[in-house]
């Protein structure tokens, strides 16, 4: 850092202009000397962070950083174990600013711990895709069928599904619509290997989210390839559909890209916290929503929306496998462009 001129007095500024001049000053002044100390505290926390991906890949035994995060049930212990106790800064300053100590103290923690784990992420220098977040968030690999011939796709005949099909057969083309008496029997011949797709509706401009289609995905382990928001006939309301498949996977089109997953929280104001890891990452937190207990299983349990088109992918899921190491993912999706 170079070497800075010492703070000013306020004493001798003869209008409110100087003042302000001198304050403006000061407070650059404290600023670079701030981000000086930043630094330092980034060398050392770098440091901690090799120990703890070196730590990871000795107990996994991958040759990759983000393997060892997501191939092992002890990552998130490891990590907790590793990461050093949160700093109390109150204890160094003087009474008057006690109480402005300490949010100082939570944010700087919560920093720290994202810098942590975007360290991590980088420690073997790798580039990752949307296809990498399969197979960390994926039990086990299955041959993928997406792009087998006789593909069938199985939803209710109706003007909105019937739209939702022509969208998504774009991205699937040659499957075949196998027409359903209702959207369980839809999902159903899904998991029993009946079809290879399904059509279901997830949202609509009037409820917001159906959490009772999103409930029988849960129960059947299917999750969601595309989505596509459907215009009413009247153009009055808007349901967005989803085409859902037995596992976990990625189809590529035109459209933002999305992580959706359930989390069930300590507390609701973790999610601050949540939304703050996004924005470090370079992604987004499009949607929240509450879930009731007949959907989360548990009280402060979310569905959160992830837009990761800009997201620094691995330190993002980094973050969110060693913080919520039983988060359940729902799909890593495309919402498609409007027509």
């Amino acid at each position: 850092m170079k070497n800075e001129q010492a703070a000013k007095s306020l004493y001798g500024a003869g209008t409110e202009a100087e003042a302000e001049a001198v304050i403006a000053k000061n407070l650059e002044y404290v600023f670079r000397a701030e981000a000086y100390a930043h630094e330092r505290k980034f060398a050392h926390l770098k440091e901690r962070a090799e120990r703890i991906a070196r730590a990871l890949k000795a107990q996994t035994g991958s040759a990759d950083i983000m393997d060892a995060v997501s191939d092992s049930y002890e990552a998130a212990d490891i990590f907790a174990s590793m990461r050093g106790e949160k700093q109390d800064f109150s204890k160094f300053f003087g009474k008057p600013n006690t109480e402005a100590a300490y949010p100082l103290s939570e944010n700087s923690s919560k920093l720290d711990e994202f810098y942590i784990c975007k360290c991590i992420s980088a420690y073997d220098g790798g580039k990752y895709s949307k296809k990498d977040i399969v197979r960390w968030l994926s039990e086990a690999e299955e041959p993928a069928e997406i792009y087998a011939p006789d593909r069938k796709v199985s939803f209710v005949r109706g003007n909105g599904s019937g739209r939702a099909f022509e969208r998504f057969a774009k991205y699937v083309p040659g499957v075949l619509a196998e027409y359903e008496e209702d959207f369980r029997r839809s999902l159903e011949a899904v998991a029993n290997g009946e079809s290879t797709f399904a059509i279901v509706p997830i949202e609509n401009s009037l409820d917001g989210r159906l959490n009772s289609f999103y409930r029988l995905m849960e129960k059947y382990v299917l999750s969601i390839l595309l989505a596509a928001d459907i215009p009413s006939d009247d153009y009055e309301s808007s349901t967005k559909f989803a085409l859902v498949y037995k596992k976990l996977d990625v189809i590529e089109a035109q459209g933002e890209s999305l992580f959706e997953c359930k989390i069930t929280l300590r507390e609701p104001a973790e999610l601050a916290e949540i939304i703050d890891a996004a924005s470090y990452f370079g992604a987004e937190v499009c949607k929240v929503h509450s879930l009731p207990l007949s959907s989360g299983g548990r009280e402060n349990s979310f569905d959160i929306i992830f837009g990761i088109d800009k997201a620094d992918i691995a330190g993002l899921f980094a973050y969110l496998m060693l913080k919520y190491p039983h988060l359940s993912p729902i799909g890593i999706y495309t919402l498609m462009e409007d027509w």
